[in-house]
């Protein structure tokens, strides 16, 4: 399938001017209205996939720009709205100020409070070990996905924005680890080790634990995130990262199964602000790469990550924001998540549009 250019809608953050008008938040507005989401949400169910965060994290989308979003929803003639995410971010929510309240409309756990909520497709033939793609059944209930994204870094895929916000997040838990999974495997140097337990007690997912002197790791809970590794200061953990472009490529299939679903009815917000190193997923919020840049809006999935990717990579380069001798590459020739996270974060935009999901190629409209 060849596609046209696709046109994207762009506000960049810095204002001309110290008017109000020129304000991010003035600027979305504009964008909303220039998005014209009458055509695609009215009458519709409008099922808005964001990820809400965790831990001392509060570089999420702030509820500012999502309670405006809600609202142009319904303004637009949307006959359901609601907000979604995996359960245990549901449930802490309210920390980082995301309620039914605030946002104007509900909040619910992408796969249901017991986890059954999700629909099974095999994987024919498997890829390495993924037979199967678990998604949430209500988003694939809803006739309109909306895809309200935090590009940030993330060290196993080079970044996180559109496409991880729907593989990762619209999924089940045992999809996310199967995900996982396809980065490589985990090794423990006992002899490193000193036992200082950093690796258990900042594990999200409490799949690590020390027992007769042995470090032993719950793989149906682990999902391959990396805490461990990136928190160890004797470096005695180590995960196979030669896998990741595999891990791409089984993320960019479990985006394409879901959004082939919605056909013409998908819609992309990614918003490129406080840009940090790690996913919000990581529960901690560390100083941004980059200045602001803006809020990018379109229709093609593709066309928006690869967007992303290059405002991200012409801004100025925050290095202080790194920690202490983090290991980043000189090479100013190479991407940004490249050089601070040594995996191409192209990978994965480069796959989706393999699989027919969008274009790279593309036209910015400035919302001004």
């Amino acid at each position: 399938m060849t596609f046209m250019a696709s046109e994207l809608l762009f506000a960049p953050f810095p204002p001309k001017n110290m008017s109000p008008d020129q304000s991010i938040g003035a600027k979305f507005d504009r964008l909303i209205a220039a998005f014209d989401l009458a055509s695609t949400v009215k009458d519709r169910r409008v099922v808005i996939k964001m990820h809400l965060g965790g831990g001392n994290g509060f570089s999420t989308i702030h509820p500012f720009f999502v309670r405006k979003l809600v609202k142009a929803v319904k303004e637009a003639g949307a006959s359901k709205v609601f907000i979604t995410d995996m359960k245990r971010d549901v449930d802490h929510a309210i920390d980082r100020g995301y309620t039914e309240e605030v946002c104007g409309c509900p909040i619910v756990p992408v796969c249901g409070e017991d986890e059954s909520a999700f629909v099974t497709f095999p994987v024919e033939p498997p890829f390495k070990t993924m037979d199967r793609i678990e998604l949430s059944k209500p988003i694939l209930d809803s006739d309109v996905l909306l895809d309200f994204s935090h590009v940030k870094g993330h060290g196993v895929c080079g970044f996180g924005g559109a496409s991880k916000n729907l593989s990762m997040g619209a999924v089940t838990n045992a999809m996310r680890q199967l995900l996982h999974a396809q980065e490589g495997g985990l090794e423990w140097n006992s002899e490193k080790c000193n036992k200082c337990s950093k690796c258990v007690n900042n594990c999200p997912d409490k799949a690590m634990t020390f027992k007769d002197g042995k470090l032993k790791i719950f793989f149906h809970n682990c999902k391959y995130c990396r805490h461990c590794m990136l928190i160890c200061p004797q470096k005695a953990i180590k995960i196979d990262q030669g896998s990741y472009v595999d891990f791409q490529q089984a993320m960019a299939m479990t985006t394409a199964k879901l959004i082939s679903h919605f056909k013409d009815r998908q819609l992309y917000i990614n918003m490129l602000m406080d840009i940090t190193l790690f996913c919000d997923c990581w529960g901690m919020t560390t100083p941004a790469l980059t200045p602001d840049i803006g809020i990018l809006a379109g229709r093609d999935i593709v066309a928006i990550e690869q967007a992303s990717l290059d405002l991200i990579g012409k801004a100025t380069f925050y290095q202080d924001a790194l920690p202490p001798n983090w290991n980043c590459d000189p090479d100013t020739t190479k991407h940004l998540f490249e050089r601070v996270h040594h995996k191409n974060p192209y990978a994965v935009v480069k796959a989706l549009e393999k699989m027919g999901m969008g274009t790279t190629e593309y036209t910015l409209k400035e919302i001004n």
